[in-house]
């Protein structure tokens, strides 16, 4: 967390230093919409590869009741305090608390955490983030909907059974398919404890064809790159007998995370550049607090108080929800799919605002909280 900060930190030096004022968003929402897409897409797609842990409800369950229960009060929550703090119209607030509502799987599993039980933690931070990624894909096209951007059907139908149901379940299949059959080719390689540019490509190709197919069948692309690098983790479970199952998901995680880092990178220098040129206020400020210290928290602690969502370290998990590339990716979504008619500036300056602070925030707070005894957390 502490590198994404200095990376935020060097995009906004970057973007004073050249003259940010050159930056204008509106002029370039399809750029940033293109940028921010494939960084998410490659950021879930080595999410998969990095969640190889059993596919049962003991380790799946917090999860599911952070991304199912914590992200929806988190949208709600977040556009009543946008429509009360900011004035946002319920319509734009709630457009809003979807865009914000997902967290960052990258920067959560790089948290530098206290807990013996760290590993677990970060798996359940990094796996809420992938799957709220994901999800909050029909949230969004829903709030587009609410503003007249997007075809809901009558009483939402069109939107519960293409967006939500299509999507979400159509993305799963298609990524899961895509992934097991590259999974068969990459098994070909040996994968004896190194990857060369082979495997490399075969990992990018499989990530460009899940998107692609899911895609043209209408359903959900993030889904489908992050099912099918769990497709890939799970056939890697049962390798050939020169290498490790561990040994050989760490060789795919290893080679897919070169990728995502550099794309993590790019996208964190991004959001310096956009802050330099965003009109932040005290009021923005002051949203952006209370999205993370309060909502955040009270959203998670109602997941948490679900009979099946008892997990490790909820402190922890209620307070590190990191936000990150997807509410990037879906505020450029949003501006292109409503022709940047809904005051695009005012949701660029909120959401830099969030995203920012966000980072700082969180890394600040994990660098006393990683020097602390394992013994004292909980």
């Amino acid at each position: 967390m502490g590198a994404a900060l200095a990376c935020v930190l060097a995009g906004l030096l970057a973007a004073v230093w050249s003259g940010g004022a050159a930056i204008a968003v509106t002029d370039h929402i399809q750029s940033f919409e293109a940028l921010s897409e494939a960084v998410l897409a490659v950021c879930l797609f080595t999410a998969g590869l990095k969640l190889s842990g059993p596919l049962d409800w003991q380790t799946w369950r917090v999860p599911l009741a952070l991304t199912f229960i914590t992200l929806p009060v988190t949208v709600a929550l977040a556009a009543g305090v946008a429509n009360v703090f900011l004035g946002l119209p319920m319509e734009q607030a709630l457009l809003l608390g979807a865009i914000l509502g997902p967290t960052d799987p990258v920067l959560a599993w790089n948290l530098d955490l206290p807990s013996a039980r760290a590993e677990a933690t970060r798996f359940v931070l990094a796996a809420e983030g992938a799957l709220g990624s994901c999800c909050a894909l029909p949230l969004v096209q829903f709030g587009l909907g609410l503003n007249g951007y997007h075809d809901l059907g009558p009483f939402a139908s069109r939107w519960i059974g293409l967006d939500l149901a299509w999507g979400l379940g159509g993305g799963a299949a298609c990524g899961w398919f895509v992934g097991s059959l590259a999974a068969r080719a990459l098994r070909r390689f040996g994968l004896r404890g190194s990857i060369g540019l082979a495997e490399l490509a075969g990992l990018a190709g499989t990530l460009v064809l899940a998107c692609g197919v899911a895609f043209l069948l209408g359903s959900n692309e993030f889904l489908a790159a992050l099912a099918a690098g769990a497709a890939i983790a799970r056939a890697a479970v049962r390798p050939p007998r020169a290498v490790s199952a561990p040994r050989r998901v760490q060789v795919l995680v290893s080679a897919a995370a070169r990728v995502e880092r550099f794309a993590e990178l790019v996208f964190l220098a991004a959001l310096g550049a956009l802050l330099a040129v965003a009109k932040v206020h005290a009021g923005l400020v002051l949203y952006a607090l209370l999205i993370l210290i309060a909502v955040r928290p009270l959203a998670a602690g109602l997941a948490f108080g679900a009979p099946s969502a008892d997990g490790p370290e909820r402190r922890i998990v209620a307070w590190f929800g990191v936000r990150g590339v997807a509410s990037m990716y879906y505020l450029m979504f949003a501006l292109d799919q409503s022709s940047s008619a809904l005051a695009a500036g005012r949701l660029v300056a909120v959401t830099v605002s969030v995203l920012a602070i966000s980072i700082a925030l969180h890394a600040l707070t994990a660098l006393p909280l990683g020097k602390r005894p394992a013994g004292e957390q909980g």
